[in-house]
């Protein structure tokens, strides 16, 4: 199976990783932090607007492989602070509510820029 490179201009990517790699039908994000990819700065006004970010990223990185939320049959999520579970929860109901993949979250000590989530997913076609 061919391995292609996900990245463009409009998704947030380094020289030390891809967005995402895309294996035959599979695609396999890089962990989204609520990184603005216009203001290169995190979007962390609230919890909430930091979550949407995280999945804005993440929409923009499945759309630039062919893919959508539909597609995604993994979600894995990194915590700073467990307390954030149920406000997480409400957040994510409203971009998984015909489908539910499986799903892993768990806490961590500290994230990248200060982050309070970081979100990736494995995607199919």
């Amino acid at each position: 199976m061919s391995k292609e490179y996900i990245s463009s201009d409009s998704l947030v990517s380094s020289n030390l990783f891809s967005a995402a790699v895309k294996v035959g039908n599979f695609v396999f994000t890089s962990g989204q932090i609520a990184l603005d990819n216009t203001t290169k700065k995190l979007n962390n006004i609230s919890f909430e607007v930091e979550v949407i970010q995280c999945f804005k990223n993440i929409k923009l990185t499945l759309e630039a492989s062919g893919l959508n939320l539909e597609d995604v049959i993994k979600v894995t999520v990194f915590l700073t602070d467990i307390n954030l579970f149920n406000e997480f929860n409400e957040i994510y109901k409203k971009y998984f509510s015909k489908s539910m993949p499986a799903r892993t979250l768990v806490e961590v000590l500290k994230l990248a820029l200060g982050a309070r989530i970081e979100i990736e997913v494995i995607a199919y076609k």
